[in-house]
């Protein structure tokens, strides 16, 4: 591959995932997840394995969600007609996402949930909680 094709494909794939946040509400609710994910790792500064594991975690949803999207627009180009497969291709593939929003949540419970105990416990006891 030449380095203008390859320059092209960056170029095509920065738009997809341009597409996806302007079109799909899911993909702007991951978005502003991961803002606040992000946030976090800056604010209480979690080891190495941990920050990596939240990362990981950040980009498989959003490359999930993604993935949705083009599939669902794939299968809404073929025809909107109600078929079986259509929406078992669909469900499955939301069903994925939100499998992985699923693992994003446990790893930033595992991960963020200890030191945001210690951070609040004072007031939440202070305010007899």
């Amino acid at each position: 591959m030449n380095g203008r094709k390859l320059a092209w494909s960056f170029v095509f794939a920065f738009r997809g995932l341009v597409w996806t946040l302007h079109t799909q509400q899911n993909m702007r609710i991951h978005g502003v997840a991961t803002f606040v994910a992000v946030g976090l790792l800056a604010w209480l500064r979690p080891p190495l394995w941990q920050t990596a594991w939240i990362v990981l975690s950040i980009f498989l949803v959003l490359a999930g969600e993604a993935l949705n999207s083009a599939l669902e627009a794939a299968v809404d180009r073929i025809g909107k007609e109600q078929h079986p497969l259509s929406g078992a291709a669909k469900d499955a593939a939301a069903g994925a996402v939100l499998l992985l929003a699923l693992q994003a949540l446990i790893a930033g419970m595992v991960v963020f949930g200890p030191p945001l105990w210690k951070v609040f416990e004072p007031l939440w006891f202070g305010l007899g909680l």
